[in-house]
């Protein structure tokens, strides 16, 4: 007789061997999302590099915008910026970095809640089981002038946006499946070291810009470990080189923990958690599109723009 706990090794054992398709992943932000030359496109590259097949994405990257303008003005994209009859698996959402806080000009949590759901909620209607990715950001460097007019350091602001991004997820659960990216926790757990930001304290450097993708690529795959990537052509392209790539790696596997849930249904099966495959994957080029690059999110760009 079949269990429902050998039921549910079975279907976990068919769903690892079943062929992975390549994701739709749908980005929106600002400048922040634009780092390193588009947050997406490092995603997308990451993603290929693990062994994966190579992503669909689609950045929606304007400078100094909020998630609120963007709904405003930019829903059309999950219609119009996916192939015809396919849907997005998920949607990254990056709020404008001051919003979820209590700055006294800047900050408005419920706009940032009332956004995100919004946005959520458009992309589920188009694309029923869609999960949400809160990009959470980071606080701004040691150093930077909102100290100590607004938060005595950098741990006071990352704490609220850490709390509101949280906050964010568990509003947009409600409504399907909800996970933050923790990128500004992992550059705390970086003690906020100046390399991982640009001369003005504020926007993130490339490598910052290496870190935040991994931690991103991580959430939305699944993958807890990034140091056994090979991200050598990654990190050139970006300027960097092999201790980049280590102390970036370090701090995205430090931070991408599994969820409690998951790791004790794998634990209560005797099963040792699926990893990705290492070998290149080998899909059908002609099919595997890149995604388009609109010049706002083109690689390689730089958004001089008002800030994110």
């Amino acid at each position: 007789m079949r269990t429902p706990t050998t039921l549910a090794a079975i279907a976990i054992a068919a769903s690892a061997a079943r062929a992975e398709n390549p994701k739709n992943l749908l980005f929106v932000g600002n400048s922040f999302t634009g780092s390193g030359g588009g947050v997406h496109l490092l995603v997308q590259d990451i993603a290929t590099a693990a062994g994966h097949p190579t992503p669909y994405v689609f950045g929606r990257v304007i400078g100094g915008q909020t998630l609120e303008w963007h709904l405003a003005t930019g829903t059309y994209v999950i219609d119009s910026e996916i192939p015809a009859g396919q849907h997005w698996d998920a949607v990254v959402l990056q709020e404008y970095s001051t919003r979820p806080t209590s700055h006294p000009t800047d900050g408005n949590v419920p706009a940032f809640l009332a956004a995100a759901e919004g946005w959520y909620q458009t992309v589920l209607d188009h694309s029923p089981a869609a999960e949400a990715v809160l990009f959470e950001t980071w606080a701004r460097a040691p150093g930077n002038s909102v100290y100590p007019t607004y938060w005595p350091g950098p741990s006071f602001m990352q704490s609220e946006l850490h709390d509101n991004y949280n906050l964010c997820r568990d509003l947009l659960g409600a409504l399907g499946t909800a996970e933050v990216a923790p990128v500004g926790d992992a550059f705390e757990l970086g003690s906020f070291d100046l390399s991982l930001y640009g001369g003005d304290l504020y926007h993130a450097s490339n490598r910052g810009a290496l870190l935040m993708s991994l931690v991103i690529y991580g959430t939305i795959y699944d993958d807890t470990t990034t140091s056994d990537i090979d991200l050598t052509d990654i990190a050139s392209g970006l300027g960097l080189g092999q201790t980049d790539i280590d102390f970036a790696t370090d701090l995205a596997d430090r931070i991408l923990v599994p969820s409690p849930a998951g790791a004790s249904l794998f634990l209560a099966l005797g099963l040792v958690a699926p990893r990705r495959r290492r070998q290149q994957w080998r899909g059908f080029p002609e099919t595997r599109s890149r995604g388009h690059r609109p010049a706002e999110s083109r690689r390689g760009s730089r958004l001089s723009t008002p800030p994110a």
